[in-house]
């Protein structure tokens, strides 16, 4: 190269460059131009015309340093477009995670729901109300004794009685038709004076009964609405269903409900009467001394058709 003249005014003509310890060419200045775009050269690549002794960096020869730029500006866009990508896959990821949670809460909702609409018959069963589940009169009285520990019921047009209770007639004082009838083989049953404090046997004896008949009606009153879910999931397990629940219970002296005898063939035995007689049992009364107290309930439920 003449002495005072640029080394490459442009990049026409034949090129040499090194790679390493290696000089390769020569190629054309555009083929040069294409290495250095594609990351191939870097500005700092030593070039030189061919025929020229004299090697320069690119980024010192005019003529590459525009495309020194230009390479330098793609290569930036490039880089932010691999972040930007990155960025995307990221959110990508963490929305097909979300959408995969949303997928399994939504799948268990869907389960819950769907197991609610069974018990509360949601979806074509209509759902038992509290308007729809009334207490008849409270009785309460002396418990009987029971030969067989059985008990023997009377149902209105219920026809010949079971085996057994020939004879039998429903107990004297009961709440109406479908009280549970005791039968007793050694007594008849002890009636209550008013105020439930003593009562007398055939024999003329008096029996001291020391329960509290009207805290025991406080007892009942007050907790007979935890007996409305019992009634709601048997109204669920039977749409439709309209019954009437006479049922008595025998408070044993620890103040436990200890027995319970549902007076409907339906509800005799089952998830109703096992219902309720556990709910029952939670009821606090109060401990006492003396005759065991009976108490007869009646419930209805659901609409007449």
């Amino acid at each position: 190269m003449a002495a005072g003249q640029d080394p490459a005014a442009d990049v026409d003509g034949q090129w040499l460059y090194k790679h390493g310890d290696l000089v390769l060419g020569p190629v054309s200045g555009a083929h040069l131009v294409e290495k250095l775009t594609t990351g191939e050269l870097t500005p700092e690549t030593w070039v030189a015309l061919a025929g020229e002794r004299d090697f320069h960096r690119m980024s010192e020869v005019d003529a590459f340093r525009v495309h020194i730029a230009r390479a330098e500006a793609a290569a930036r866009v490039a880089a932010a477009v691999v972040v930007e990508r990155a960025k995307s896959a990221r959110r990508l990821k963490i929305l097909g995670g979300a959408a995969a949670a949303g997928v399994v809460v939504l799948g268990i909702v869907g389960v819950q729901v769907a197991r609610n609409a069974a018990v509360h018959g949601w979806f074509g069963a209509e759902e038992l109300a509290h308007d729809d589940f009334e207490m008849g009169e409270i009785t309460i009285r002396v418990a009987q004794a029971r030969a067989d520990e059985e008990e023997l019921f009377e149902y209105p047009g219920a026809g010949a009685r079971p085996a057994g209770t020939s004879g039998a007639k429903p107990t004297p004082g009961g709440s109406g038709p479908g009280k549970v009838a005791m039968a007793s083989t050694t007594r008849a049953p002890a009636r209550p004076r008013p105020g439930g404090s003593v009562s007398t046997d055939p024999d003329g004896m008096e029996v001291a009964q020391q329960f509290d008949q009207s805290a025991i009606n406080r007892v009942v009153a007050s907790n007979k609405s935890t007996l409305f879910r019992c009634f709601k999931e048997e109204a669920a397990r039977s749409p439709g269903l309209y019954a009437k629940v006479p049922m008595e219970f025998v408070i044993g002296n620890d103040g436990r409900v200890s027995k319970l005898w549902v007076d409907n063939p339906q509800f005799k035995k089952g998830p109703l009467y096992e219902c309720l007689l556990s709910e029952m049992q939670k009821w606090p009364f109060r401990a006492y001394e003396g005759e065991r107290a009976t108490v007869g309930l009646s419930f209805t439920i659901g609409k007449r058709g």
